[in-house]
């Protein structure tokens, strides 16, 4: 049970917390859920309620910090990629990348915590959370896009893809992997157009719009290219429109003619 913004308390990390000491598995409750994700990848229903759980493990920085080390983030990302069109899937992987996406400072725990979270992780811990997301940028961006395009009309989805979107503008470093990701900025644009309403859109797509544009105006060589990714995406939608007109049947572009 449970619902979004409740808190799970610190036994999410440690093996003792959810197993007994002499569990096979041995294993915390974080790692045992993105496992079963990995293991049992098509079952939309699965992948739904464990984005919501991740939605409220990723409000504890030490918790988050487990999942990110873990692999939670690809682990969304696979949700995203393999159900595409399945909306309940996209709204809450999209809900959960939205702290995931901002690295966690310094976590203050106390030792027995520490200790518990070093023996789950082992080499892991090595690896930061920034190294992680470094790692993904390009893969969230695309299919946060993708999230986009195909829910247009979910202000919901929009909202949540928007402050993902929103939260990786904040590393200035990630603003090339926006501007070049086909749509990104123009689907920015399409939100603020016509959700007006929504004030947590329009704050989030206006301030990544804004970024961006910053960037562009201090960058030569990005503007550059994304200009030219501009005329090449505007080519290819006038030869897709084109080859459409070409398809339609004799009697169809008569009608579309007239």
């Amino acid at each position: 049970g449970g619902k979004e913004g409740m808190l799970f308390n610190a036994s999410m990390v440690k093996s003792s917390g959810i197993f007994s000491e002499d569990s096979l598995s041995g294993k915390n409750g974080i790692a045992v859920m993105l496992d079963s994700m990995r293991r049992f990848v098509a079952d939309e229903g699965l992948q739904e309620m464990s984005c919501w759980s991740m939605v409220n493990i990723a409000l504890i920085p030490s918790q988050k910090t487990v999942l990110v080390k873990l692999g939670g983030i690809s682990v969304i990302a696979n949700a995203l990629s393999r159900h595409p069109y399945n909306a309940e899937v996209q709204f809450r992987a999209l809900f959960s990348l939205i702290n995931l996406v901002i690295p966690s400072g310094t976590v203050n725990m106390d030792a027995a915590d520490a200790d518990a979270i070093q023996e789950q992780l082992g080499d892991v811990n090595d690896t930061s959370e920034r190294e992680l997301l470094d790692e993904s940028v390009e893969q969230i961006v695309r299919l946060v896009v993708s999230a986009m395009k195909t829910f247009c009309t979910s202000e919901s989805i929009l909202n949540r893809a928007s402050l993902v979107l929103h939260n990786l503008s904040l590393n200035e470093e990630y603003h090339s992997v926006l501007l070049l990701a086909p749509g990104c900025f123009q689907m920015l644009e399409w939100c603020l157009a016509n959700y007006r309403s929504d004030s947590v859109l329009q704050s989030s797509a206006s301030g990544t719009l804004h970024r961006l544009q910053t960037t562009l105006a201090s960058n030569d060589e990005l503007r550059g290219r994304f200009t030219s990714l501009l005329q090449e995406q505007r080519r290819i939608a006038e030869l897709q429109a084109h080859e459409e007109n070409v398809d339609l049947p004799h009697d169809n572009k008569q009608a579309k003619s007239s």
